[in-house]
Formats: C-alpha cells, sequence, structure tokens
C-alpha cells in the first residue's frame, strides 16, 4: 500500500492528528502510517470528511488582502504628494532665509497644504493599519481552523501590535509562521517545493523598525523647531522620511500579496480535495 492509500484512511480515523513536522500521525502509536492491508487501530470517524469539515471553518480573506494593499497604495500616492509638498515648503523657507519677498498669502497656502496632507495622512495611515490588522488576523485564524498547531493564539495577530516591547517581535514571527506553515500544507498536498517568503518578510519588518524609530526623531524635531534654521531642518527630515516611506510600503504591499497569495493557493486546493472526499462519499 501507498503513502498516498495509507492516508485515505488516516484522514478518516478518529485517532489522527496534526503534526507540523511530520504530517498525519497517529494519536495511538505517535508514528505515520506504517500498516500494510489494513490499521488494527483504524476506528472510522464518521465526520471525517477532513478536508469538507476544514473548508467550512475556513472564513474569507481575499477581499480584506486587496483593501489592505489598495489603502498601502493609496499611502503611497498620497506619501509622493506629500513629498512635493515638503519639497516647495523648503523652496519657499529657503527663499525666506535668502531675503527675497515672500508674501503672507504664500505662507497661508503654504500652511493649509500641508495642513491638510498632514490630517490625510494621519485618517488613512489609521485605515490602513485597521484593514492590515483585519486581514492578519483572519489569516491567522484560518491557520488556526486548518489545525496547523500555530505557536500562539489567533488574538495576537492582532494584540501583538499594541503591547510595548512584544510589538518589536511578535508580529513578525505570527507573519514568518503564516509564509511557513501555509506553504507547508501546500507542500502536503502538491510535493512541491514552496519558495519562501522569509527574506522578504525580514527585510519589511527591518524597515518598519528602522521607520518607527525615525518617525519618532521626525516628529520631535518638528514639535521642537523655533528657528527658521530649525524649520528647515525638520522639513528636511521630513523628505528623509518620506523617502524612507516608499520602500517600506512597497515591501508591506509585496508580503501581503505574496502571504495572501499562498492563502488562496491552499483554499483552492482544499476545495478540491473537499470536491474529491465528496465524489468518493457518493
Amino acid at each position: 500500500m501507498t503513502r498516498e492509500e495509507q492516508l485515505v484512511f488516516c484522514k478518516k480515523c478518529k485517532h489522527r492528528y496534526l503534526d507540523f513536522d511530520r504530517g498525519i500521525l497517529c494519536k495511538i502509536t505517535k508514528k505515520e502510517a506504517d500498516f500494510e492491508d489494513e490499521c488494527s487501530f483504524y476506528v472510522h470517524d464518521p465526520e471525517s470528511s477532513i478536508v469538507p469539515k476544514i473548508t467550512n471553518l475556513i472564513k474569507p480573506n481575499r477581499q480584506r488582502a486587496k483593501w489592505a494593499e489598495y489603502l498601502i497604495w493609496a499611502i503611497l500616492a498620497l506619501s509622493i504628494f506629500s513629498l512635493i509638498s515638503s519639497y516647495l515648503q523648503h523652496d519657499l523657507l529657503l527663499k525666506i532665509q535668502e531675503g527675497f519677498p515672500v508674501s503672507d498669502h504664500q505662507l497661508e497656502m503654504n500652511d493649509l497644504r500641508e495642513g491638510i496632507v498632514g490630517i490625510l495622512t494621519i485618517i488613512l495611515y489609521v485605515i490602513s493599519v485597521i484593514t492590515f490588522i483585519r486581514w492578519f488576523r483572519r489569516a491567522y485564524f484560518n491557520l488556526h481552523s486548518r489545525s496547523a498547531n500555530p505557536t500562539y493564539d489567533e488574538g495576537w495577530a492582532a494584540g501583538a501590535w499594541f503591547v510595548p516591547i512584544l510589538n518589536l517581535f511578535r508580529p513578525y514571527k505570527i507573519m514568518e509562521e503564516l509564509d511557513e506553515k501555509m506553504s507547508y500544507l501546500i507542500k502536503q498536498r502538491t510535493e512541491e517545493e514552496v519558495k519562501s517568503n522569509k527574506p522578504l518578510i525580514g527585510a519589511w519588518w527591518a524597515l518598519w523598525i528602522l521607520g518607527g524609530i525615525i518617525g519618532k526623531y521626525i516628529a520631535k524635531a518638528g514639535l521642537k523647531a523655533e528657528t527658521l534654521e530649525e524649520y528647515i531642518s525638520s522639513t528636511n527630515a521630513d523628505m528623509l522620511g518620506i523617502i524612507f516611506d516608499i520602500p517600506l510600503s512597497l515591501l508591506a504591499i509585496f508580503v501581503i500579496r505574496t502571504v495572501s497569495k499562498k492563502e488562496e493557493r491552499l483554499v483552492h486546493l482544499e476545495a478540491q480535495d473537499s470536491n474529491k472526499s465528496n465524489t468518493e462519499v457518493e
């Protein structure tokens, strides 16, 4: 009997359980299937169509991934406009420093433009964070539904972002685990080697942490600015921060897209297995 034929029985047995490293094991022997013609421990599970059961527990997440991407693209577009706005402010401040005449209207319009950009950035950023976390938590919930032995409770996919110290590493660990375990589950079904996104996720997280540090520095510099020279330095820091945000946004989009593609592929494979199992039952 081949490994695939053995697994047909294992998937319908009450004693099955999933080990992330080794696959489907027997609760009694703690081993993979090794029987020839029949298993003496086999007990049929009437609810066993394991795949249909899993499929029913999986919640749709594709739309959430798309909205998370769209909002980051919107932030990226606003960042480019903000860079232009900061450059115009920098140019205006240099004119004042060099003694060129600048009207009150020009100053008012500059402050209005910068104020609008700032408010839009905050609003869009908050909405984007909420959308991203909703997608992230749903993906981790689905991993739990697949019984892939996740390391953390699914609530940490949202909560870890708001806990000091923990937010420096746990969201990264969960994202890495999502990518790794979905790759494993795909390989279990297709026997294909699935490309790891670990370097991409690592680069995204490194930029995220670095961006947070730079953002705090820029915010402090802006609040402390009183002289013309300090305003010029603060504006320069703003432009550098915006330039830094561009690759961070692109990496975030790529991470969402690549992890979401694995999730969608897994959903497709599970649906195929579900149809196959239903056909066999009929």
